[in-house]
């Protein structure tokens, strides 16, 4: 592995903890609006992420003894990205059905106003 690659790797961990750090930090306070659904899939995220990093490291370093356990191993990589990737496309999906219960709330909210509004101004009207 070349030293440039490696630093970006380990920029990359350096990353994700942070982010977990803060999720974790900003979830335990109760200044967040996701649900504990969102929370554990991001967790798991975070740790396959960390996880595939890690292996990465080791697969560079490690002198398989064959191509076939490399590619075994290659596979294996492949296998935990595209399940992170899954886990993406699952926490973006309960962002957006979260963000249109927010929307239909508004909806609601106004609508609600709106019709107090039209009861008070026919009330004085009488």
């Amino acid at each position: 592995m070349s030293y440039t690659a490696g630093v970006l790797l380990m920029v990359a961990a350096v990353a994700i903890v942070t982010g977990a750090v803060l999720q974790i930090g900003q979830y335990r306070r109760g200044d967040h609006i996701i649900t504990r659904r969102q929370f554990a899939i991001r967790m798991v995220t975070a740790a396959l992420l960390l996880l595939i990093i890690g292996l990465i490291f080791f697969g560079s370093l490690y002198p398989w003894q064959s191509a076939l356990h490399a590619l075994v191993f290659a596979m294996f990589l492949t296998f935990l990205a595209v399940v992170v990737v899954f886990l993406a496309f699952g926490d973006l999906r309960q962002i957006e059905v979260q963000k249109h219960l927010r929307q239909a709330e508004i909806y609601r909210k106004i609508q609600e106003l709106q019709d107090m509004q039209e009861d008070s101004s026919q009330g004085s009207k009488q």
